[in-house]
């Protein structure tokens, strides 16, 4: 098993790929993107224990995480299979160094581990934990791995903080909860390493809980209220800015598209939208696919014409209906169309519909 998210990248700064966030539940993993990178390091030195030297940047380590950063979990041997559910998967996330082999800190090491801490359930955390040291010492020159690890144990601290905080009782109030988990993580990671880590997430979710606030707000007029979500847009990272358009567009294009038919727009003022909005490519592929939506619309409504008639006829009983209602169906689609002119049926049989 074998992804580009596996492999040792040594460069001078890793930028942090920023997944879209679609929901605004706090305690929940981003979606990892991988970067392409060399072959792992595969250090020549013994397993033994390897003084951790503190991340630059990082706040003193919290107890539970200098405990973890002395030794190494009682974990011995041979690790065994991944555990099932992530049997066949690729690991997310990524890791990478610099070019003196100091870990650069990135919300790819986030996801790194959280790839591992999935499993939780299936192994013990010791032993979850032996998997990620092992992973961190083949992939990383020596300094970076022992970084990695001292990472991974403040990391694992700060996990045991948010369970804490969960259980006592988070705000309900958006913001405040935000603020909690900020400042936990600048407890445990520091300032520096906390904003490599949750920087980006962070500007996203506070720009998410402000534009929940506009939308909440009656008293603003329709035309203020989209200014402000639009201001609030342009203060996302512009990893999250673009990922937003592309997954917006489509429903913009369709009312832009719906404002210029309202218009009595012509064809090649449609397709002048649609390369605007994409490109002459996909125009191309818009065309194809609004000519192949109203030739099988013309289709079903030629076969609901036909099967009305049928219906209709008084010269035919009951059964005679349901043949020739069937026959005609069977005669003018495929087995895979009448299984969607069915459901379409059924759908539109369905009382508010």
């Amino acid at each position: 098993m074998e992804s580009s998210g596996r492999r040792l990248t040594a460069v001078a700064l890793i930028g942090a790929a920023v997944a879209l966030s679609g929901t605004m539940l706090l305690w929940s993993r981003r979606a990892a993107e991988t970067e392409p990178s060399a072959e792992p390091h595969r250090p020549s030195h013994s397993a033994a224990v390897v003084p951790r030297h503190p991340l630059p940047g990082a706040a003193p380590a919290a107890p539970a995480a200098r405990a973890g950063a002395t030794r190494e979990p009682a974990v011995s041997g041979d690790l065994g299979p991944l555990p099932a559910s992530l049997q066949g998967t690729d690991i997310d996330g990524w890791l990478g160094v610099d070019d003196d082999g100091q870990l650069v800190v990135t919300p790819g090491a986030r996801w790194f581990f959280d790839y591992f801490l999935s499993a939780t359930g299936e192994e013990s955390s010791l032993h979850i934990r032996a998997r990620i040291v092992a992973e961190l010492e083949t992939r990383l020159p020596p300094a970076g791995a022992r970084q990695a690890i001292d990472l991974l144990d403040r990391y694992l601290t700060y996990r045991a903080h948010v369970r804490a905080l969960q259980e006592s009782g988070a705000p309900d109030d958006l913001l405040q909860r935000l603020v909690q988990l900020q400042e936990i993580r600048q407890q445990v990671f520091g300032a520096t390493n906390a904003a490599a880590l949750f920087g980006e997430e962070e500007k996203t979710q506070l720009v998410d809980i402000q534009r929940r606030e506009v939308l909440s707000d009656q008293m603003l007029s329709p035309d203020e209220r989209q200014r402000r979500l639009d201001e609030l847009d342009e203060q996302l990272p512009a990893a999250v800015r673009e990922a937003r358009a592309r997954a917006l567009g489509p429903l913009q294009l369709m009312r832009d598209e719906q404002q210029l038919l309202d218009a009595g727009a012509s064809p090649e003022e449609m397709r002048a939208l649609r390369e605007q909005q994409f490109d002459a490519a996909a125009a191309d592929r818009l065309a194809a696919l609004d000519g192949a939506r109203a030739e099988w619309q013309q289709r079903v409504d030629d076969y609901h014409g036909a099967r009305l008639a049928i219906e209709a006829n008084s010269s035919l009983n009951a059964a005679a209906r349901a043949h020739a209602a069937d026959t005609l169906l069977r005669d003018r689609f495929t087995p895979q169309e009448r299984l969607r002119v069915e459901a379409l049926d059924s759908f539109q049989s369905e009382p508010n519909h």
